[in-house]
Protein backbone atom coordinates (compact mmCIF):
# COMPACT_ATOMS: atom_id res chain seq x y z
CA UNK A 1 0.00 0.00 0.00
CA UNK A 2 1.87 1.23 0.94
CA UNK A 3 0.50 0.14 -0.05
CA UNK A 4 -0.73 2.18 -0.40
CA UNK A 5 -2.84 1.84 1.85
CA UNK A 6 -4.49 5.35 2.30
CA UNK A 7 -5.09 5.86 -1.96
CA UNK A 8 -6.70 2.46 -1.81
CA UNK A 9 -9.34 3.64 0.45
CA UNK A 10 -10.96 5.30 -2.25
CA UNK A 11 -11.18 1.94 -4.33
CA UNK A 12 -13.43 0.83 -1.35
CA UNK A 13 -15.66 3.95 -1.43
CA UNK A 14 -15.93 3.54 -4.78
CA UNK A 15 -17.45 0.43 -4.23
CA UNK A 16 -20.19 2.12 -1.90
CA UNK A 17 -23.04 1.59 -0.83
CA UNK A 18 -21.84 -2.25 -0.30
CA UNK A 19 -19.93 -2.42 3.35
CA UNK A 20 -18.60 -4.93 4.90
CA UNK A 21 -17.02 -6.00 8.07
CA UNK A 22 -13.15 -5.69 8.15
CA UNK A 23 -13.68 -9.53 9.89
CA UNK A 24 -13.93 -10.34 5.72
CA UNK A 25 -10.42 -9.73 5.45
CA UNK A 26 -9.43 -11.57 8.55
CA UNK A 27 -10.84 -14.89 7.37
CA UNK A 28 -8.07 -17.86 6.25
CA UNK A 29 -8.27 -17.92 2.83
CA UNK A 30 -4.87 -17.58 0.42
CA UNK A 31 -5.37 -18.44 -3.55
CA UNK A 32 -2.13 -18.91 -5.21
CA UNK A 33 -0.50 -16.44 -3.07
CA UNK A 34 2.85 -15.47 -4.35
CA UNK A 35 6.10 -16.38 -1.97
CA UNK A 36 9.07 -14.29 -2.37
CA UNK A 37 11.34 -16.45 -1.04
CA UNK A 38 11.89 -20.02 0.35
CA UNK A 39 12.62 -18.97 4.03
CA UNK A 40 10.24 -16.86 5.93
CA UNK A 41 11.31 -13.03 6.74
CA UNK A 42 10.63 -9.82 6.83
CA UNK A 43 11.34 -8.44 3.76
CA UNK A 44 11.25 -4.53 4.16
CA UNK A 45 9.30 -2.14 6.34
CA UNK A 46 9.59 1.50 6.71
CA UNK A 47 7.31 5.28 7.68
CA UNK A 48 5.43 5.28 4.21
CA UNK A 49 3.50 9.14 5.43
CA UNK A 50 2.53 11.15 7.95
CA UNK A 51 -0.88 12.61 8.44
CA UNK A 52 -3.02 11.71 5.85
CA UNK A 53 -5.17 8.49 7.03
CA UNK A 54 -8.33 9.45 8.44
CA UNK A 55 -9.00 12.97 7.64
CA UNK A 56 -12.31 14.18 9.11
CA UNK A 57 -14.78 15.54 6.71
CA UNK A 58 -13.51 14.79 3.43
CA UNK A 59 -16.67 13.88 1.03
CA UNK A 60 -16.77 13.66 -2.75
CA UNK A 61 -20.01 15.56 -2.20
CA UNK A 62 -18.26 19.43 -1.64
CA UNK A 63 -14.60 18.96 -3.39
CA UNK A 64 -13.80 22.62 -2.60
CA UNK A 65 -13.89 22.06 1.27
CA UNK A 66 -12.34 18.36 0.96
CA UNK A 67 -9.65 20.14 -0.78
CA UNK A 68 -8.81 23.04 1.95
CA UNK A 69 -9.25 19.53 4.72
CA UNK A 70 -6.37 17.32 2.79
CA UNK A 71 -4.30 20.56 2.44
CA UNK A 72 -4.75 21.25 5.61
CA UNK A 73 -3.58 18.00 6.50
CA UNK A 74 -0.38 17.92 4.30
CA UNK A 75 -2.16 15.80 1.67
CA UNK A 76 -2.14 16.06 -1.79
CA UNK A 77 -4.67 17.24 -4.23
CA UNK A 78 -4.90 17.23 -7.65
CA UNK A 79 -7.16 19.61 -9.58
CA UNK A 80 -8.89 17.23 -11.97
CA UNK A 81 -11.74 17.27 -14.33
CA UNK A 82 -13.26 13.84 -13.18
CA UNK A 83 -17.01 12.60 -11.90
CA UNK A 84 -16.78 12.79 -8.20
CA UNK A 85 -18.99 9.31 -7.92
CA UNK A 86 -18.62 8.11 -4.35
CA UNK A 87 -14.57 7.86 -5.18
CA UNK A 88 -11.76 10.77 -4.01
CA UNK A 89 -9.13 8.56 -5.36
CA UNK A 90 -8.45 11.24 -8.90
CA UNK A 91 -8.02 14.06 -6.01
CA UNK A 92 -6.24 12.74 -3.42
CA UNK A 93 -4.56 9.91 -1.58
CA UNK A 94 -6.00 10.81 1.65
CA UNK A 95 -8.80 8.96 3.47
CA UNK A 96 -11.45 9.26 6.07
CA UNK A 97 -12.05 8.02 9.77
CA UNK A 98 -14.86 6.08 7.96
CA UNK A 99 -12.96 4.62 5.38
CA UNK A 100 -10.28 3.30 7.40
CA UNK A 101 -12.85 2.27 9.99
CA UNK A 102 -13.97 -0.46 7.68
CA UNK A 103 -10.80 -2.31 6.48
CA UNK A 104 -8.78 -1.82 9.76
CA UNK A 105 -11.61 -2.39 12.24
CA UNK A 106 -11.65 1.21 14.00
CA UNK A 107 -11.13 4.34 13.03
CA UNK A 108 -7.97 7.43 13.14
CA UNK A 109 -7.58 10.67 12.90
CA UNK A 110 -4.76 12.26 11.28
CA UNK A 111 -2.65 8.98 11.35
CA UNK A 112 0.63 7.81 9.87
CA UNK A 113 0.99 4.31 7.71
CA UNK A 114 3.81 2.09 7.74
CA UNK A 115 3.98 -0.76 5.90
CA UNK A 116 5.50 -4.43 6.38
CA UNK A 117 6.66 -6.64 3.93
CA UNK A 118 6.79 -10.41 4.64
CA UNK A 119 8.74 -13.55 2.04
CA UNK A 120 5.29 -15.26 2.41
CA UNK A 121 1.93 -14.49 3.03
CA UNK A 122 0.29 -13.75 6.27
CA UNK A 123 -2.58 -15.89 7.78
CA UNK A 124 -5.38 -12.85 7.93
CA UNK A 125 -6.49 -14.16 10.69
CA UNK A 126 -3.49 -13.62 12.91
CA UNK A 127 -3.02 -10.04 12.24
CA UNK A 128 -3.36 -7.63 14.95
CA UNK A 129 -1.60 -3.98 15.97
CA UNK A 130 -0.35 -6.03 18.89
CA UNK A 131 1.76 -7.94 16.96
CA UNK A 132 4.29 -5.55 16.34
CA UNK A 133 6.72 -3.30 17.91
CA UNK A 134 7.90 0.01 15.99
CA UNK A 135 11.45 1.92 17.17
CA UNK A 136 12.01 5.01 16.60
CA UNK A 137 14.99 7.09 16.24
CA UNK A 138 14.67 8.78 18.89
CA UNK A 139 14.74 5.38 21.25
CA UNK A 140 10.97 5.38 21.92
CA UNK A 141 9.29 1.88 21.21
CA UNK A 142 5.58 2.19 20.04
CA UNK A 143 2.91 -0.18 19.62
CA UNK A 144 0.50 0.34 16.45
CA UNK A 145 -2.65 1.53 16.37
CA UNK A 146 -4.38 -0.32 14.03
CA UNK A 147 -3.12 -3.11 11.45
CA UNK A 148 -4.93 -4.75 8.07
CA UNK A 149 -3.80 -6.65 5.14
CA UNK A 150 -5.51 -3.93 2.80
CA UNK A 151 -4.83 -2.94 0.50
CA UNK A 152 -3.15 -5.88 -0.33
CA UNK A 153 -6.75 -7.59 -0.01
CA UNK A 154 -6.89 -10.04 -3.27
CA UNK A 155 -6.62 -13.54 -2.67
CA UNK A 156 -3.28 -13.92 -4.59
CA UNK A 157 -1.94 -11.50 -2.67
CA UNK A 158 -1.98 -10.76 1.28
CA UNK A 159 2.17 -10.66 1.99
CA UNK A 160 1.56 -7.17 3.16
CA UNK A 161 0.17 -5.69 6.71
CA UNK A 162 -0.07 -2.12 6.73
CA UNK A 163 0.23 -0.37 10.56
CA UNK A 164 -1.54 2.84 11.32
CA UNK A 165 -0.48 4.89 14.44
CA UNK A 166 1.96 7.70 15.17
CA UNK A 167 5.33 7.07 13.84
CA UNK A 168 7.04 10.60 12.77
CA UNK A 169 7.03 13.75 11.69
CA UNK A 170 8.04 15.50 7.93
CA UNK A 171 11.37 16.60 9.04
CA UNK A 172 14.43 15.36 6.96
CA UNK A 173 16.26 12.58 8.61
CA UNK A 174 19.69 15.14 8.67
CA UNK A 175 17.64 17.52 10.90
CA UNK A 176 18.01 16.77 14.83
CA UNK A 177 14.48 17.10 15.36
CA UNK A 178 13.46 14.64 12.69
CA UNK A 179 12.02 11.41 14.15
CA UNK A 180 10.71 8.28 11.74
CA UNK A 181 11.03 4.50 12.51
CA UNK A 182 14.86 2.68 12.48
CA UNK A 183 13.01 -0.93 13.01
CA UNK A 184 9.69 -2.84 12.84
CA UNK A 185 9.94 -6.47 14.82
CA UNK A 186 6.93 -9.21 15.16
CA UNK A 187 6.46 -9.48 18.56
CA UNK A 188 3.10 -12.27 19.21
CA UNK A 189 0.84 -13.91 17.41
CA UNK A 190 1.45 -12.91 14.00
CA UNK A 191 1.84 -16.48 11.32
CA UNK A 192 2.91 -16.68 8.05
CA UNK A 193 1.99 -19.52 5.40
CA UNK A 194 4.91 -21.31 3.28
CA UNK A 195 5.29 -23.53 0.90
CA UNK A 196 2.70 -26.75 1.32
CA UNK A 197 0.52 -24.50 3.58
CA UNK A 198 3.03 -24.80 6.03
CA UNK A 199 2.43 -22.05 8.98
CA UNK A 200 4.76 -20.79 10.77
CA UNK A 201 5.13 -18.29 13.45
CA UNK A 202 6.38 -14.54 12.68
CA UNK A 203 7.49 -13.76 15.85
CA UNK A 204 11.39 -11.92 15.98
CA UNK A 205 11.33 -11.33 12.80
CA UNK A 206 12.34 -8.02 12.21
CA UNK A 207 14.14 -5.15 9.19
CA UNK A 208 16.03 -1.78 9.93
CA UNK A 209 14.26 1.06 8.44
CA UNK A 210 16.99 3.09 5.79
CA UNK A 211 15.29 6.41 7.38
CA UNK A 212 12.54 9.02 6.54
CA UNK A 213 10.30 9.53 3.69
CA UNK A 214 10.81 12.88 3.93
CA UNK A 215 14.61 12.83 3.56
CA UNK A 216 16.11 14.74 0.39
CA UNK A 217 17.18 12.78 -2.88
CA UNK A 218 16.05 9.18 -3.62
CA UNK A 219 13.94 8.11 -0.45
CA UNK A 220 10.88 7.04 -1.88
CA UNK A 221 9.29 3.49 -2.43
CA UNK A 222 11.51 0.66 -4.50
CA UNK A 223 11.11 -2.88 -5.55
CA UNK A 224 12.20 -5.71 -3.28
CA UNK A 225 11.24 -8.85 -5.45
CA UNK A 226 10.41 -9.39 -8.62
CA UNK A 227 9.31 -12.57 -10.44
CA UNK A 228 8.28 -14.43 -14.00
CA UNK A 229 5.94 -17.44 -13.81
CA UNK A 230 3.15 -18.33 -16.23
CA UNK A 231 0.23 -16.39 -16.42
CA UNK A 232 -2.61 -17.12 -14.00
CA UNK A 233 -5.70 -15.29 -12.75
CA UNK A 234 -6.44 -17.31 -9.98
CA UNK A 235 -6.88 -15.66 -6.79
CA UNK A 236 -7.53 -12.01 -8.66
CA UNK A 237 -10.31 -11.67 -6.51
CA UNK A 238 -11.47 -10.23 -3.11
CA UNK A 239 -14.65 -10.01 -0.67
CA UNK A 240 -16.87 -7.10 -1.46
CA UNK A 241 -16.64 -4.10 -0.84
CA UNK A 242 -12.52 -4.51 -1.14
CA UNK A 243 -13.22 -5.86 -4.81
CA UNK A 244 -14.19 -2.17 -6.11
CA UNK A 245 -11.52 -2.09 -8.94
CA UNK A 246 -11.63 -5.60 -9.87
CA UNK A 247 -11.19 -7.46 -11.99
CA UNK A 248 -7.83 -6.50 -12.95
CA UNK A 249 -5.65 -9.60 -13.88
CA UNK A 250 -3.58 -9.59 -17.02
CA UNK A 251 -6.21 -11.88 -18.80
CA UNK A 252 -8.65 -9.49 -17.90
CA UNK A 253 -6.92 -6.54 -20.18
CA UNK A 254 -5.25 -8.26 -22.45
CA UNK A 255 -7.02 -11.65 -22.77
CA UNK A 256 -5.79 -15.01 -24.59
CA UNK A 257 -1.69 -12.76 -25.14
CA UNK A 258 -1.26 -12.62 -21.93
CA UNK A 259 0.98 -15.50 -21.24
CA UNK A 260 3.38 -14.30 -18.38
CA UNK A 261 3.39 -12.55 -15.71
CA UNK A 262 6.24 -10.50 -14.43
CA UNK A 263 5.13 -9.67 -10.68
CA UNK A 264 7.04 -6.69 -8.74
CA UNK A 265 6.82 -6.50 -5.10
CA UNK A 266 7.20 -2.91 -3.84
CA UNK A 267 7.41 -1.35 -0.50
CA UNK A 268 4.73 1.16 -1.28
CA UNK A 269 1.95 1.88 -3.23
CA UNK A 270 3.40 2.95 -6.55
CA UNK A 271 2.35 6.33 -8.24
CA UNK A 272 3.22 9.18 -10.68
CA UNK A 273 3.02 11.85 -7.87
CA UNK A 274 1.61 10.52 -4.72
CA UNK A 275 -1.91 10.52 -5.78
CA UNK A 276 -2.66 9.73 -9.62
CA UNK A 277 -3.04 6.00 -10.84
CA UNK A 278 -0.51 4.22 -12.57
CA UNK A 279 -2.06 3.18 -16.11
CA UNK A 280 -2.00 0.05 -18.05
CA UNK A 281 -0.46 2.17 -20.76
CA UNK A 282 2.44 3.44 -19.13
CA UNK A 283 5.36 0.58 -19.16
CA UNK A 284 7.52 2.32 -21.02
CA UNK A 285 7.19 5.82 -18.63
CA UNK A 286 8.87 3.88 -15.63
CA UNK A 287 10.18 0.18 -16.65
CA UNK A 288 12.48 -1.65 -19.13
CA UNK A 289 13.80 -5.23 -18.86
CA UNK A 290 16.76 -6.50 -19.08
CA UNK A 291 17.51 -10.04 -20.60
CA UNK A 292 20.42 -12.43 -21.40
CA UNK A 293 20.73 -13.60 -25.19
CA UNK A 294 22.90 -16.43 -26.06
CA UNK A 295 25.81 -14.95 -26.50
CA UNK A 296 25.93 -13.34 -23.48
CA UNK A 297 24.68 -10.04 -24.77
CA UNK A 298 22.16 -8.16 -22.33
CA UNK A 299 19.20 -7.23 -24.08
CA UNK A 300 17.57 -4.04 -23.21
CA UNK A 301 13.23 -4.19 -23.34
CA UNK A 302 12.29 -1.27 -23.43
CA UNK A 303 8.87 -0.51 -25.56
CA UNK A 304 5.75 -2.32 -25.13
CA UNK A 305 3.68 -3.95 -28.23
CA UNK A 306 7.28 -4.42 -29.89
CA UNK A 307 8.83 -7.72 -30.45
CA UNK A 308 11.91 -8.49 -29.26
CA UNK A 309 14.27 -11.44 -30.73
CA UNK A 310 15.88 -13.21 -27.49
CA UNK A 311 17.75 -16.41 -27.36
CA UNK A 312 15.73 -17.56 -30.85
CA UNK A 313 12.21 -16.89 -29.02
CA UNK A 314 10.45 -14.13 -29.51
CA UNK A 315 9.10 -11.61 -26.24
CA UNK A 316 6.53 -8.75 -26.01
CA UNK A 317 5.42 -6.58 -23.41
CA UNK A 318 1.28 -6.12 -23.42
CA UNK A 319 1.25 -3.65 -20.86
CA UNK A 320 0.63 -3.30 -16.79
CA UNK A 321 -1.80 -5.44 -14.78
CA UNK A 322 -2.75 -5.69 -11.49
CA UNK A 323 -3.96 -1.86 -11.70
CA UNK A 324 -7.32 -1.61 -12.34
CA UNK A 325 -10.35 -2.61 -14.87
CA UNK A 326 -9.81 -2.82 -17.96
CA UNK A 327 -10.91 0.46 -20.47
CA UNK A 328 -11.20 1.82 -23.91
CA UNK A 329 -9.49 4.76 -22.63
CA UNK A 330 -6.91 5.48 -19.34
CA UNK A 331 -6.76 9.10 -18.04
CA UNK A 332 -6.26 10.59 -14.62
CA UNK A 333 -9.93 10.07 -13.55
CA UNK A 334 -8.82 6.06 -13.90
CA UNK A 335 -8.88 4.01 -10.60
CA UNK A 336 -6.14 1.29 -9.44
CA UNK A 337 -5.78 -0.78 -6.65
CA UNK A 338 -2.38 1.09 -5.26
CA UNK A 339 -1.33 -1.84 -3.56
CA UNK A 340 1.99 -3.35 -3.27
CA UNK A 341 1.92 -5.32 -6.56
CA UNK A 342 1.91 -4.64 -9.91
CA UNK A 343 2.22 -6.76 -13.12
CA UNK A 344 4.15 -6.70 -16.15
CA UNK A 345 2.53 -8.78 -18.35
CA UNK A 346 3.99 -10.49 -21.87
CA UNK A 347 3.53 -12.08 -24.63
CA UNK A 348 5.94 -14.80 -26.52
CA UNK A 349 7.79 -17.63 -25.89
CA UNK A 350 9.07 -19.46 -22.71
CA UNK A 351 12.40 -20.03 -24.29
CA UNK A 352 12.50 -16.11 -24.48
CA UNK A 353 10.81 -14.89 -21.08
CA UNK A 354 13.56 -17.67 -19.25
CA UNK A 355 16.23 -15.44 -20.48
CA UNK A 356 14.68 -11.95 -18.74
CA UNK A 357 17.73 -10.98 -15.91
CA UNK A 358 16.11 -8.13 -14.28
CA UNK A 359 12.98 -5.41 -14.26
CA UNK A 360 14.74 -2.05 -14.20
CA UNK A 361 13.23 1.71 -12.82
CA UNK A 362 15.75 3.72 -14.45
CA UNK A 363 13.79 7.05 -12.74
CA UNK A 364 16.00 9.86 -14.28
CA UNK A 365 16.09 11.16 -18.24
CA UNK A 366 12.77 9.88 -20.14
CA UNK A 367 11.48 7.75 -17.18
CA UNK A 368 9.08 8.67 -14.04
CA UNK A 369 10.28 8.02 -10.33
CA UNK A 370 7.56 6.85 -8.23
CA UNK A 371 5.90 8.34 -5.21
CA UNK A 372 4.26 7.03 -2.76
CA UNK A 373 0.99 8.09 -1.35
CA UNK A 374 2.82 10.78 0.98
CA UNK A 375 4.04 12.27 -2.46
CA UNK A 376 3.26 16.33 -3.80
CA UNK A 377 0.47 15.21 -6.79
CA UNK A 378 0.70 17.69 -9.47
CA UNK A 379 -0.39 20.42 -7.69
CA UNK A 380 1.78 20.94 -3.97
CA UNK A 381 0.84 23.48 -0.93
CA UNK A 382 3.56 25.79 -0.88
CA UNK A 383 5.82 24.96 2.16
CA UNK A 384 4.60 21.30 2.63
CA UNK A 385 6.95 18.75 2.66
CA UNK A 386 6.05 15.83 0.69
CA UNK A 387 7.57 12.42 0.45
CA UNK A 388 10.49 12.35 -1.92
CA UNK A 389 10.87 10.13 -4.81
CA UNK A 390 12.16 6.71 -5.42
CA UNK A 391 15.21 5.66 -6.33
CA UNK A 392 16.84 4.21 -9.84
CA UNK A 393 16.72 0.56 -8.80
CA UNK A 394 17.53 -3.01 -11.08
CA UNK A 395 16.07 -6.01 -9.43
CA UNK A 396 16.76 -9.27 -10.13
CA UNK A 397 13.92 -11.59 -11.30
CA UNK A 398 13.31 -14.72 -9.85
CA UNK A 399 12.24 -17.38 -12.83
CA UNK A 400 9.19 -19.37 -11.80
CA UNK A 401 8.08 -20.63 -14.98
CA UNK A 402 8.10 -24.58 -13.51
CA UNK A 403 7.07 -23.94 -10.20
CA UNK A 404 5.12 -21.06 -9.82
CA UNK A 405 6.12 -20.31 -5.73
CA UNK A 406 2.98 -19.73 -4.57
CA UNK A 407 0.49 -21.46 -2.04
CA UNK A 408 -3.36 -21.72 -1.28
CA UNK A 409 -4.39 -21.84 2.40
CA UNK A 410 -8.26 -22.06 3.88
CA UNK A 411 -10.03 -22.89 6.90
CA UNK A 412 -10.77 -26.70 7.89
CA UNK A 413 -14.14 -27.61 7.54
Amino acid sequence: MLIVAAAGFAAVAASAPRQGPPELLRQDVLINADLWDTKPRMMAAGLGFTNIVGVPGLTADDLTRSEALVRRAGGAWNPVECSPGTSLAPWTSASTPQQVAVAYGGPIVNGDGLPVEFSWPVRPSTVDPSDFRVTLNTGDVVTPQLASIYPNAEYNERSVVVLFGRFGNRLPASDPKSVYPIRTAVVARLQLVGPHAHVVSAVGLAAKSSGSPYSEGRSGPRLVAAKLSRMSAEGDTAPAPFDGVLPNPGTALYGAQARFRLRIYTTGGFSPDGVRAVLPTEFARYFRLHARDTGGRDVVVSDANVDYSIGGGRLRVLGLADLGRPSSTYDECYLEDKDNYIDIVLDGSAAAARRITSVEIPAAGSYSPFYNPGGPGSSPTPGVRYTAPGPSQRQKVTIALDDPMTVSFSPRP
